[in-house]
C-alpha cells in the first residue's frame, strides 16, 4: 500500500469516526429539531455528510424514505442501504411519483445529482412537503467514502460497510 493510499485510508476512517461520534453524541431530540427545523432546507441539495446526518437521524423511522431514482441496472451495481427504488426511465415515473405520500421526508439521490434535480421541480409541483437531494448522487457518496451495497435491493446482497 502506497503512503497516499494510506494517507487516504486514514482520512476516510476519520470523517467516518466524525460521524459515528457526532451521532452518538447528540440526543434523539437533538437529531430529530436538527432535521426537523432549519438546519437543512425543506426543498434542496444537501452535501453527503449532511446526508448521512439525515440517514442517521431518521434510520428506522416509518415517515423516512431514502429514493434511489437509478435504473435496476445501476442500483444493483451500488446503492445505498436500506434505499427504495423507482427507476427515473421508467414510462410512469411521473405517476409513480404522484402516487408516494407528500407527507413523508424523502431523500432522493442518482448517480451524479441530474436526475435528481428534474425530480426535486416534479415533486416540489406535486406538493411534497419535505425532500432532500444528495448533491452529487451516489458519486459523490461514494468519493466521502460512506457505505454502499452491491445487490438487488429485493434480494440477499453485499454492503461494504454501514453507517454508525
Amino acid at each position: 500500500m502506497t503512503n497516499r493510499m494510506r494517507v487516504f485510508a486514514i482520512l476516510t476512517l476519520a470523517a467516518l469516526m466524525g460521524v459515528a461520534v457526532t451521532g452518538c453524541m447528540a440526543s434523539q431530540s437533538d437529531q430529530e429539531s436538527a432535521v426537523a427545523g432549519d438546519a437543512l432546507p425543506a426543498y434542496g441539495v444537501i452535501t453527503p455528510q449532511q446526508a448521512a446526518e439525515v440517514l442517521l437521524a431518521l434510520q428506522g423511522d416509518p415517515t423516512f424514505v431514502l429514493l434511489d431514482i437509478r435504473t435496476p441496472a445501476e442500483v444493483d451495481a451500488g446503492h445505498i442501504s436500506g434505499a427504495t427504488e423507482l427507476d427515473y426511465y421508467s414510462a410512469t415515473f411521473r405517476d409513480d411519483l404522484a402516487g408516494l405520500d407528500r407527507e413523508l421526508v424523502y431523500l432522493i439521490y442518482c448517480r451524479t445529482g441530474n436526475r435528481t434535480g428534474q425530480t426535486m421541480s416534479i415533486m416540489e409541483e406535486l406538493g411534497f412537503e419535505r425532500v432532500y437531494d444528495l448533491g452529487g448522487g451516489i458519486t459523490q457518496w461514494m468519493a466521502a467514502g460512506y457505505p454502499v451495497c452491491i445487490g438487488a435491493l429485493d434480494a440477499e446482497h453485499i454492503c461494504a460497510g454501514q453507517l454508525p
